[in-house]
């Protein structure tokens, strides 16, 4: 089941990478490296799963479960986890960056065409 996730991840980079390269418009560009930035999510977070393994935070150890035996590679890996969602934050920060500087070229050369704004150069 891991492998599946592994292939989405490697699909959406693609579709990411796809619409990168072949659109010219500014919106579609920044929503493929959106896309291929979701993709390292998935990466990630699969990265971190452990079959049969808990949530790395809780108050009292499942039952039938010591706290000894979740200590030994019973636990999902958290520190992908937190890089996940620092990468997120992030993500969404550079996203609306992006998205800023395609409204002040759209309000400046009156186009989101990267090929126009290309050759409207001095």
């Amino acid at each position: 089941m891991i492998v599946v996730n592994y292939l989405a991840a490697g699909a959406l980079f693609c579709i990411g990478l796809y619409v990168v390269l072949t659109r010219r418009n500014l919106i579609k560009l920044v929503m493929g490296l959106s896309v291929m930035e979701a993709s390292t999510y998935v990466l990630l977070i699969s990265m971190a799963y452990r079959r049969g393994s808990t949530a790395p935070v809780f108050v009292s150890p499942p039952a039938g479960r010591s706290v000894t035996s979740l200590t030994h590679g019973g636990v999902a890996d958290p520190v992908l986890q937190n890089f996940c969602l620092t990468a997120i934050v992030i993500g969404v920060a550079a996203t609306a960056v992006f998205l800023s500087v395609v409204v002040r070229i759209a309000q400046h050369y009156r186009s989101i065409d990267a090929d126009d704004v290309r050759g409207m150069r001095g």
